[in-house]
């Protein structure tokens, strides 16, 4: 156990926490999910298991949780405190999830409704369209499924005999950091290099909500955002295909939804992700709010609606998640914000 495991018990069980974090009274902390499991899974997972969050019955815990502790804001209600609509003044939480998975919609949404608690997920209309996996769960599969011990790619040799969590990490770094049009064509020669075809289309679709089921979202009580068009990376991207992801990705989504689409969370979301360029396009765009990821919490007088901060909770109701969820920056992973991020740029 780490030192921060040990740290957030000894609140937790002692309450310290409660105490602790009442000195801090008002602030929004915005919880980003990816994916929910199965209580009781146990066929093991074919593609990216960094992105699943809790179990089911755990998740309905921490919603419940996060009722009885905060405030938990729809998106408009989001929007009216950061926008300054509304005072900020109080103790706020907003649940997120990105990408569009069918999880979602199976297992989060009864959750969400069963405790009548507003939520936002964030989807990529091209993804949704052409039912393709991202390429994070892309990496995953052919890596998992590859019978070789070593694949040779891009001039590198990456070992994969019993170091195929590594290889999955250093190819999601390549994805993450490199300018797009070095990686266009890498889920191609990955695909070559593993010796396994791409993941199905029936497999492929298993995994995605429908636009009819996102829709129904829509009427229950959650917000619909954008999470750019085909979730490419945006710093990696020249200016005019950031606005390009930005705007069809808006134009799609409110062409489905027949409503506005109001907010968006940039793939990926770290401050190596996204740029002030970024922020400024998505003002210009006509986007309200922009969520950034592992970046800790939001307090009054931030003053960036393009860079509403958010971070990852333990997948168990626990010390972790209690003490991570109302002393985020202590507890959570996030990184200070740099100067280039401070504010749109002109």
């Amino acid at each position: 156990m780490g030192k921060k495991e040990l740290l957030a018990n000894l609140l937790y069980h002692s309450g310290l926490w409660r105490f602790v974090s009442q000195r801090r009274r008002h602030g929004l902390v915005i919880l980003n999910y990816h994916r929910i499991r199965p209580d009781h899974a146990t066929e093991p997972c074919q593609f990216d298991d960094g992105v699943f969050g809790p179990m089911q019955s755990a998740f309905e815990r921490q919603v419940k949780w996060l009722k009885l502790n905060f405030e938990v804001l729809s998106e408009s209600e989001l929007l009216g405190i950061v926008l300054g609509a509304r005072p900020f003044s109080g103790r706020f939480a907003a649940i997120t999830f990105d990408d569009g998975y069918r999880d979602n919609y199976d297992l989060a949404l009864p959750v969400l409704n069963a405790h009548d608690t507003p939520a936002l997920f964030f989807v990529c209309p091209a993804i949704i369209d052409e039912r393709r996996l991202g390429w994070w769960d892309v990496i995953a599969y052919l890596v998992k499924a590859s019978p070789r011990t070593t694949i040779h790619l891009r001039g590198e040799v990456i070992p994969l005999n019993g170091q195929k969590p590594a290889a999955i990490g250093k190819l999601r770094a390549w994805m993450k950091l490199r300018p797009a049009a070095e990686t266009a064509t890498l889920m191609d020669q990955l695909s070559e290099a593993c010796g396994v075809p791409p993941p199905d289309l029936i497999l492929r679709d298993r995994q995605l909500m429908t636009w009819e089921q996102i829709r129904e979202a829509g009427n229950r009580g959650v917000a619909i955002g954008s999470h750019t068009h085909t979730h490419r990376v945006l710093a990696g991207l020249t200016e005019e295909d950031q606005r390009w992801e930005l705007l069809q990705s808006k134009a799609a989504l409110e062409a489905q939804l027949e409503r506005p689409v109001r907010t968006l969370s940039y793939p990926v979301g770290g401050y190596q992700n996204f740029t002030a360029v970024t922020m400024r396009l998505a003002r210009d765009c006509g986007y309200e709010g922009a969520f950034s990821f592992h970046t800790g919490v939001n307090l009054p007088g931030d003053g960036n609606p393009y860079n509403l901060r958010r971070i990852a909770p333990s997948v168990t109701l626990d010390a972790m998640f209690a003490c991570g969820v109302t002393l985020p920056e202590m507890f959570s992973w996030s990184h200070p914000l740099p100067a280039s991020h401070q504010a749109p740029a002109p």
